[in-house]
């Protein structure tokens, strides 16, 4: 019986061993704000809180007063795809009243970075069998970090010699995926 491999994504930044059930999926955003070099740059705040379930990732404010522009990007990230889209939404918004009401010329930029991925559960109890049996601990639970290209993933925090050892222990089964 041949089985198909799976790509898997070590997180090096989530506890060890937590098998993401879910992962965010992320948009990166850009605006800039002109308005009339007699006029100067306005004050005010350009984006709102993020709306429930999204988190803003490397949110960067900056102004350049002579030549009268403000800035900003972020990552927005959300566990579900609605929730991404509808704080998308309300960026836009958010950024377009405030030109709007400063008299500002916008420009803005999208791009999405990954798509929500929800593991699927009997990727998630073959890994979580595997992890258990090479004695390594299994917890369970979302993940704010986008992994767009793998099937599933897993936190490797404090321990990525032995999670890479795993990985390399069984290349049938799993294709490492992302940066070290």
């Amino acid at each position: 019986m041949v089985r198909k491999r799976h790509i898997l994504a070590l997180l090096y930044e989530e506890p060890a061993g937590r098998i993401c059930t879910r992962n965010a999926g992320a948009i990166s955003f850009e605006a800039t704000l002109y308005w009339h070099p007699d006029d100067g740059v306005r004050s005010g705040p350009i984006l709102d809180e993020p709306i429930p379930g999204v988190r803003f990732f490397s949110l960067v404010e900056t102004e350049d007063v002579t030549l009268a522009k403000r800035r900003i990007s972020c990552e927005i990230r959300a566990l579900y795809a609605e929730q991404l889209t509808a704080a998308l939404d309300a960026t836009l918004r958010s950024v377009t009243t405030h030109a709007a009401l400063t008299e500002a010329v916008l420009e803005w930029r999208v791009a999405r970075l990954a798509d929500p991925l929800v593991a699927p559960a009997v990727l998630v109890e073959e890994l979580a069998r595997q992890l258990w049996d090479a004695g390594l601990s299994v917890s369970f639970g979302p993940s704010w970090t986008p992994t767009a290209g793998a099937n599933i993933s897993v936190g490797a925090m404090g321990l990525e010699d032995a999670f890479e050892s795993f990985l390399c222990a069984r290349p049938a089964l799993w294709i490492p995926f992302g940066p070290r």
